[in-house]
């Protein structure tokens, strides 16, 4: 018994190193963060954690370089190639991990064939890959594939990946090349759970993607759908052309600087590149592209590129571009373009583009185009253009464009035109424009030339002012310049146009005019209302190129004796300038009778009280 006693103790005594550090020292955990520590300060930090020593040539390992590192939870392993990237290989002692530059014959190969467990038939467009060296392959027509792995990384197991398969994991032996036969099982389907959210958005789908990105990437893409890793820093030439290799596209980057192209998951923190830019998914704080960008989650912060931007998501910050700017989803902040802007979700901000805006969903802030701007919903803010404005939906603020603004349904503001508004639906405000005016519905006032409306509660202000349902009457009337008055007036109670003739024929001795003016009909009670009139007349004499003036301001009362008839009178004042023509035979050289009272100022200007009595019909 003592004999068998003294031998376990021995075999224990003699075990205890191996059992001790049977765990690798680089598969160790560890957790750093460090600013401007040089790379001796921070292995010693990792290896104090690890509970062993570094070995290495003070002439090979910068030991004296200062660097940033931020791992939290990582291996030993995984926290040197942060540091030092694919530099190094390592060795390990019972208490030492040994770093020295890369010897000769550091690769081992993994290769064999994909099959369906179903079919029994070899799959092609199969993603085999190692996740923690980030090496990938892809199966070609016959389902082959072939790994390259580093010997310094010990891997013991790959992963393969395949959209409708099931991902299946195999354990290889390390450092051995080796050829091995693969079975995936497709996955069972359920037609009614899918569910397709806007999140789903693939840039390899798009026009740009489709362009840039070989068949094979966006393949692998499609397969590895649920693997990312963040790192630091990659750089690339152009696709496939990577530091990270084939797996560039699963990597999210903390900068990501591209010689011609790069095709990454995101960036969290700038991304630059020659060409183009296209990122999985979403992209923080800056990225600049000499031709184009392209995002398939969100943007925040900076995006600029020489000829286009497209996010299909959101975008929060500033995007500008030389010739358009695309988001899919929700803006927040500022897009400047030099031709198109178009926005497919709500904006809140500002689209100012040297040509074109659209904003399909609803739209708070400011839209500045040289040409055209359209808002399919609802519209919060100012519209400028040079040439028109658009709006489906109701506009609040202001609409202002060079040669029509036109509104679906409603304004609540202002809408200013140099030739043309229109609104179909009711304008709570004013419309101004140089021609043409046209509401449904005007709570308000226009002005221009012409103003047309259905109904309006407001004023229409111009040369010819036309509601449907608003005031229509005709006059026949007399006065003491002028026996025979016909006059047309429409437009509203609160004010309507006037337009006048009136004729004084005598025998041989003929006077006519044509005159336009404003009224305003003011109710006393049902039966009585007062009407103020202001009328310019031109006065023809039998010589069109020495027409006279005549201003008038008159006060009517009117007895209305039923809904369309009233009998009015009132007196009135007139302001007159005559030119002085010679007679014309058969007219008048005064308009007014013989005897008649008047102000005279000068030889050409007088002016008079008159009267004025008639009946109004409709």
């Amino acid at each position: 018994m003592k004999s068998a006693w003294g031998c376990f103790v021995i075999c224990m005594l003699i075990l205890f190193p191996v059992i001790c550090t049977a765990q690798s020292h680089l598969d160790k955990g560890v957790s750093v963060k460090a600013k401007q520590k040089t790379v001796a300060e921070v292995l010693d930090i990792i290896g104090r954690q690890g509970k062993f020593y570094f070995s290495y040539n003070a002439k090979v390992v910068p030991a004296d370089s200062l660097v940033d590192i931020d791992v939290w939870n990582k291996t030993v392993r995984q926290a040197l190639e942060v540091l030092f990237k694919d530099r190094f290989e390592y060795k390990e002692t019972p208490n030492h991990v040994i770093i020295q530059l890369p010897s000769a014959g550091q690769y081992w190969y993994v290769s064999g064939y994909v099959i369906d467990e179903l079919t029994g038939e070899r799959v092609r467009d199969v993603s085999v890959f190692d996740a923690n060296q980030l090496v990938a392959s892809l199966t070609n027509d016959q389902g082959y594939f072939k790994l390259r792995l580093k010997d310094k990384i010990p891997t013991t197991a790959i992963n393969i990946s395949k959209s409708l398969y099931r991902d299946t994991l195999i354990n290889i032996s390390p450092g051995v090349d080796q050829e091995v036969k693969v079975v995936i099982s497709p996955k069972t389907i359920e037609m009614d759970t899918i569910v397709i959210t806007s999140k789903e958005n693939f840039v390899e789908g798009t026009w740009f993607g489709k362009a840039f990105l070989s068949s094979k990437q966006r393949m692998q893409s499609l397969n590895l759908g649920k693997f990312f890793v963040d790192m630091p820093v990659q750089g690339s030439i152009v696709p496939g052309l990577s530091s990270q290799g084939k797996m560039s596209s699963q990597v999210v980057n903390h900068f990501s600087f591209n010689m011609l192209g790069g095709y990454t998951a995101g960036v969290n923190g700038a991304e630059v590149a020659g060409i183009f830019n296209i990122n999985k998914k979403n992209v923080r704080y800056v990225q600049m592209a000499g031709v184009v960008n392209i995002v398939g989650g969100d943007v925040e912060g900076l995006q600029a590129a020489g000829v286009h931007n497209n996010v299909l998501d959101s975008m929060a910050g500033l995007q500008m571009s030389g010739i358009s700017n695309v988001v899919r989803g929700r803006v927040s902040g500022l897009q400047a373009t030099g031709v198109y802007n178009l926005t497919i979700g709500k904006v809140k901000g500002a689209q100012l583009s040297g040509v074109i805006n659209t904003a399909i969903d609803s739209f708070t802030g400011l839209q500045g185009a040289g040409v055209l701007n359209t808002s399919i919903k609802t519209f919060k803010g100012a519209q400028l253009a040079g040439v028109a404005n658009s709006a489906v939906f109701d506009v609040t603020g202001l609409q202002a464009a060079g040669v029509l603004n036109m509104t679906v349904k409603h304004i609540n503001g202002v809408q200013a035109a140099g030739i043309v508004n229109v609104c179909a639906g009711t304008v709570r405000g004013a419309q101004v424009a140089g021609w043409v005016n046209y509401a449904t519905r005007v709570k308000g006032a226009q002005v221009g030339l012409i103003n047309i409306a259905d109904s309006s509660s407001g004023v229409s202000v111009g040369l010819f002012s036309f509601v449907l349902k608003g005031y229509h009457k005709m006059s026949v009337s007399t006065n003491e310049a002028f026996r025979y008055n016909v006059s047309l007036k429409i437009g509203t109670h609160w004010l309507y146009n006037i337009y006048t003739a009136g004729a004084s024929m005598q025998q041989g001795s003929d006077a006519y005019m044509l005159g336009l003016g404003y009224g305003s009909e003011l109710p006393i009670s049902k039966r009585f209302s007062i009407n103020p009139e202001l009328m310019a007349h031109a006065v023809y004499l039998g010589n069109w190129s020495e027409v006279n003036s005549l201003l008038k301001v008159q006060l009517n009362l009117n007895v209305h004796l039923g809904r369309y008839v009233a009998i009015f009178a009132g007196p009135s004042f007139s302001s007159y300038w005559d030119n002085k023509q010679p007679r014309v035979e058969g007219y008048k050289t005064d308009i007014l009778p013989a005897g008649y009272k008047r102000n005279t100022y000068n030889n050409n200007l007088s002016s008079w009280v008159g009267w004025n009595a008639g009946v109004t019909i409709f």
